[in-house]
């Protein structure tokens, strides 16, 4: 069963970047990750009291939950200049991240394996916006790298505070991470665009004008809740059953499909260096998760431990 949803898991995320990347031909990305993440708190809400009344968890979440928005918002900046098919392959980057980040944090010894793959994924990543014979990134792939970067970011940091709390606080966890990411779209749309937040707090009347405006509401319920929401809750429940080593293969082939759905609906074409990078990186991110475990350094037990990466 876990595997099933597993793999259900990677069909969502990969249908998210073509679902975002459609929408930003007619409507902005922070009103867009506004309304989508406003969706997906409200539909934790249950779960924010108890987030509350813990100093634990609140803070907790407040941390996730920036390095969540981060990652979101400079994900849907990308997609404005670059394909969604690039930008899913180049998010796979997040998965060298965690690693790094554990060895330079003194968590875990990182094998030389870990540093050539992070290096093999970056010319992976050169030869995938490659053009005309020289590197040629867009604003959108250093957007979508960046967005990895952070991922990993949030990433690395969810195993560390999830290690303090009980199992039973995961769902106020994300609750209050979703909150935070909500509240930080309201922000940056506020600061980018004043005139949108404006008019969310005027009379109801001029609100029932604004969503009749051409607001794509099936596009925000469907990433709010599904590939936002709904993978959240796939996670959780289907790692309790599949080995994180049998995890990382199925995750693998998000940006596969991800590129796959691009081709067939947003029409979305590459050369064949192109497929040469993608190719690089997916190679480099299953060396890194499956052959390059880490030596996770620990006070009282040393122990051998999967750092794996998480899906979108």
């Amino acid at each position: 069963m876990g595997l099933v949803l597993l793999n259900l898991l990677v069909v969502l995320c990969a249908s998210n970047w073509v679902v975002v990347k459609d929408c930003e031909h007619s409507f902005d990305p922070y009103v867009f990750a506004l309304f989508r993440f406003t969706v997906a708190a409200l539909a934790f809400s249950p779960f924010l009291k108890k987030a509350l009344t813990s100093k634990l968890i609140r803070r907790g979440g407040l941390e996730l939950g920036f390095w969540m928005a981060l990652g979101y918002l400079t994900q849907a900046q990308g997609l404005i200049t670059t394909d969604a098919s690039r930008a899913s392959f180049i998010s796979t980057f997040t998965v060298l991240v965690v690693p790094m980040l554990a060895g330079a944090s003194g968590k875990a010894h990182v094998k030389p394996l870990t540093y050539f793959s992070a290096l093999m994924a970056l010319l992976g990543v050169a030869l995938l916006v490659e053009k005309g014979g020289a590197f040629n990134p867009t604003q959108g792939d250093l957007w979508s790298l960046a967005s990895a970067i952070f991922f990993g970011v949030q990433v690395f940091r969810t195993e560390i505070i999830s290690r303090r709390l009980n199992k039973s606080a995961t769902m106020p966890l994300m609750a209050a991470a979703l909150t935070t990411v909500a509240g930080t779209s309201l922000l940056a749309t506020a600061v980018t665009h004043p005139h949108e937040v404006q008019n969310l707090l005027a009379l109801p009347a001029q609100v029932h004008a604004m969503i009749q405006g051409g607001i794509p509401w099936w596009q925000i319920m469907y990433t709010g809740l599904m590939s936002t929401d709904a993978v959240l809750m796939i996670e959780v429940v289907a790692l309790h059953d599949v080995s994180s080593t049998d995890a990382a293969i199925i995750y693998t082939m998000e940006p596969v499909l991800g590129a796959g759905l691009a081709y067939v609906v947003l029409g979305e074409r590459w050369g064949s260096l192109g497929w040469l990078g993608a190719a690089l990186i997916i190679a480099s991110s299953l060396a890194a998760q499956i052959v390059g475990t880490e030596e996770e350094v620990t006070p009282e037990q040393p122990k051998s431990k999967q750092l794996k990466g998480s899906r979108r």
